[in-house]
């Protein structure tokens, strides 16, 4: 991919997260329905890699992953960040860097419109489990487009773990910090920093991502073929509490 097309490609996926993001309502039943989902999700997750996160060589992976993209966060602050930085980032930034981030914005995104479907499904639920999640899966039924996120999460991994073992990467970000700190960017500058680190910090990401993939691929079967327990080998009735 050309310089041109990873920076169109950031841009196009940055646009598409503040679009998401203007769809969800400050407050009310929605928004409540939302944020009750992403802490199901994040607990869920947590409890899901609990052995992965317990070793000091995958824990930044974990968090910075399975958390800060595939978990659901508000992040409409640094995506506006993002958006205003993104003039200096396609001069300073290498091709693909921009790539990278640009897709690492576009797991954020597809689990943003997800989660944004599943909360409208679960919006009278009030304590969720996992059936109701199960449930609300299958009246979703999206099951090619969760399985294309998977695939996603496998190749954004790859992508960030050739990225890291290029020469002068993550000197290059360091070298953006203290900018970012006076241009008021600091959310969009400690996202890459940290997404850097974790994958560096790796040594390689095979195991990682085919653990997630397994487990998720498995889940996902479960749930499509009418399971109400799908994430039972790993976290029995859980989660615990979220």
């Amino acid at each position: 991919m050309s310089h041109v097309d990873a920076a169109r490609h950031l841009e196009k996926q940055v646009e598409r997260n503040l679009a998401i993001a203007g769809r969800i309502p400050d407050k009310g039943a929605l928004r409540d329905s939302l944020d009750r989902l992403q802490r199901w999700q994040r607990a869920r997750l947590n409890e899901t890699y609990a052995d992965l996160s317990a070793q000091p060589r995958f824990r930044p992976a974990c968090d910075f992953f399975l958390d800060k993209l595939y978990g659901g966060r508000d992040v409409h602050a640094r995506d506006r960040q993002l958006k205003r930085v993104l003039p200096i980032m396609r001069r300073t930034l290498p091709e693909h860097l921009l790539f990278a981030t640009g897709e690492a914005m576009r797991l954020q995104a597809v689990s943003l419109e997800f989660d944004f479907d599943l909360a409208e499904i679960l919006v009278d639920v009030t304590d969720i489990r996992q059936p109701d999640y199960a449930r609300a899966y299958r009246q979703h039924a999206q099951w090619t487009a969760r399985r294309e996120q998977i695939e996603l999460i496998q190749s954004l991994g790859e992508l960030l773990d050739r990225t890291v073992r290029r020469t002068m990467v993550q000197r290059l970000v360091r070298i953006m910090r203290r900018p970012a700190e006076v241009g008021g960017v600091g959310l969009l500058q400690d996202f890459l920093e940290r997404g850097l680190h974790a994958f560096a910090r790796l040594n390689g990401a095979d195991e990682f991502l085919a653990t997630i993939r397994e487990r998720e691929t498995q889940a996902l079967d479960a749930m499509a073929a009418g399971e109400d327990w799908p994430f039972e080998p790993w976290i029995g009735s859980g989660p615990s509490h979220y």
